[in-house]
């Protein structure tokens, strides 16, 4: 979009005002954008935050990066996650987290690590070149009014200059200070986890040095610390702050390099940056009041451990541009009910999950720490001390997924979609990039009646079948596979490409067809004459 002049703006209009262009807030922009949905998105600084924050994200979230069309661009960006070690003070292996090898379910790497302020520039150009998305920096919320029609002061910095205007929808984006939910007048439900820690980015030289080749949590009663592999020359270090430590003491550069010692002297490696941080476990008690909603660290505050903060932050955005613009586009409103169904029990989940992690690795006291190695070595010998991170997260199990006849989530509903590289025009592409923004099914080994597939028409569900020289070809069998743990031979699909519900025969797929039409508010197949005439 063509640059707006702040002092017009109360004479533009704009379905969706994000406020925050972090990670979470850039991502919704682009994912509206995408959509045709017009959208405005502010930031009070002039530029990216530039300390030390997220450095991994997982196969769901480059997915998303590959809708919004810069995974490409990411390249430079985005390196290996390497596996992550749990080691007791006397070295001894306590844990071990690894990710699935190739091939890929998801077409991504399980875990990946990035640098953020060159990731959120990547995805700000992006933004920029949507014809309809306006971003403003510089430019703070003053008030939010009327939550059901909301009205915006916005102040632009620092002349102080003021404009008032009126949208569809607001997002909160604006982290864990949020503006617009203090504004709203939303708690948060406290899961009892504050730890001080500082965080300290190193760019180590071409000289050898004795450091892991993976990531590693060290359980060191004298001080937990942390450390990770980052794309290229980037080293990351978290050390917990202990009783008595301030962060104006430890934030020194010779602080720092006592704390860096076992490892590099100066000389050896630069840092970058450092900064301290009080990680929390928070969850809003509300995501939403009327068209105000909340995503990312506005309504969720997760502790580092399994680097889920950012992630779920983006997979918040994920789940609520598609349900926003169906509504804008005249859907039910219902959907939107759904955000919060969905995302808040799931997050609360992962959040409990990290919280325990992070109880295992800050313990400081030497005989709790004592007992935890020795029961935690016991697993290891025992076989059962390696886990795969994505094993911890559960699906989505509430909101707009299908229900059986029981009301339980019927097979693969809430789970990501798994997406094969197919053969299109001789060429092998990601299964996304075939199947467009809305509603798919994706079929193999079951035929398909004219009547069923009239009614996936009707439903705007798009139709893919993954059989023979009149289908699509998957290079690796990842759906195949999926399905047939499942014991099915389609799946529904929705837009942020969560499976509505895996179905092992025609009669199975009428049902979650019958749902689908439900949450749409669209004829069913039962009242055929009424829906040929939508």
């Amino acid at each position: 979009m063509d640059t707006i002049d702040f002092k017009q703006l109360d004479k533009s209009s704009f379905d969706v005002v994000i406020v925050g262009l972090g990670p979470v807030g850039i991502t919704l922009c682009n994912l509206l954008g995408r959509l045709g949905v017009s959208v405005l998105g502010i930031d009070a600084r002039d530029d990216i935050f530039a300390l030390p924050r997220a450095i991994g994200m997982d196969h769901e979230v480059m997915r998303v990066f590959q809708g919004i069309g810069v995974a490409g661009d990411l390249s430079s960006v985005v390196g290996e996650y390497r596996d992550s070690e749990y080691r007791a003070a006397d070295g001894t292996l306590l844990r071990k987290f690894i990710s699935p090898q190739s091939p890929h379910p998801l077409g991504w790497p399980a875990y990946l690590t990035f640098v953020q302020p060159a990731l959120e520039r990547v995805l700000r150009e992006k933004a920029v070149t949507l014809s309809t998305v306006a971003l403003l920096t510089g430019v703070e919320l003053a008030a939010l009014d009327n939550a059901a029609e909301p009205t915006l002061s916005l102040r632009q910095l620092p002349t102080g200059d003021t404009v008032s205007l009126t949208t569809r929808f607001v997002v909160g984006c604006d982290g864990g200070t949020s503006f617009v939910r203090g504004t709203l007048g939303i708690g948060f439900e406290d899961l009892i986890f504050d730890q001080p820690w500082v965080v300290v980015d190193v760019i180590i030289g071409d000289e050898p040095l004795n450091l892991p080749e993976t990531n590693v949590q060290f359980c060191h009663p004298a001080r937990p610390h942390t450390f990770v592999v980052l794309p290229g020359n980037l080293r990351r270090w978290e050390f917990m702050m202990l009783p008595g430590e301030t962060a104006e003491e430890i934030n020194q550069p010779d602080q720092i390099w006592g704390l860096l010692a076992p490892w590099i002297k100066p000389g050896q490696a630069e840092i970058w940056r450092s900064a301290t941080y009080r990680f929390h476990a928070l969850v809003a008690e509300s995501w939403r009041i009327g068209n105000v909603f909340l995503a990312g660290d506005a309504c969720h505050m997760t502790p580092p451990f399994l680097a889920q903060g950012m992630v779920q932050g983006i997979k918040d955005a994920s789940n609520l541009a598609w349900k926003i613009a169906h509504v804008l586009k005249g859907g039910p409103p219902k959907i939107l009910d759904t955000y919060e169904q969905e995302r808040r029990p799931l997050v609360h989940k992962v959040i409990s999950i990290t919280k325990g992690l992070g109880e295992v690795i800050c313990e400081i006291d030497e005989g709790r720490a004592k007992t935890r190695d020795d029961t935690m070595k016991a697993l290891m010998e025992e076989g059962k001390g390696i886990l795969v991170r994505q094993s911890l997260f559960p699906p989505i199990s509430a909101g707009f997924i299908g229900f059986s006849d029981n009301a339980l989530p019927m097979a693969g509903a809430g789970e990501p979609c798994p997406q094969p590289r197919v053969l299109v025009d001789g060429k092998l592409v990601l299964l996304d990039d075939v199947l467009g923004d809305g509603f798919a099914l994706l079929t193999r080994d079951i035929a398909l009646s004219a009547t069923v597939r009239e009614f996936a028409s009707a439903l705007d569900v798009a139709v893919f079948n993954f059989e023979g020289h009149y289908g699509l070809n998957e290079d690796n069998d990842v759906l195949k596979d999926w399905l047939a743990e499942r014991g099915a031979h389609a799946v529904l699909v929705r837009p942020d490409r969560v499976a509505f519900a895996a179905v092992s025969d025609e009669r199975e797929l009428v049902f979650v067809l019958e749902q689908l039409a439900a949450w749409l508010e669209v004829p069913t197949l039962a009242n055929p004459e009424a829906r040929k005439a939508c």
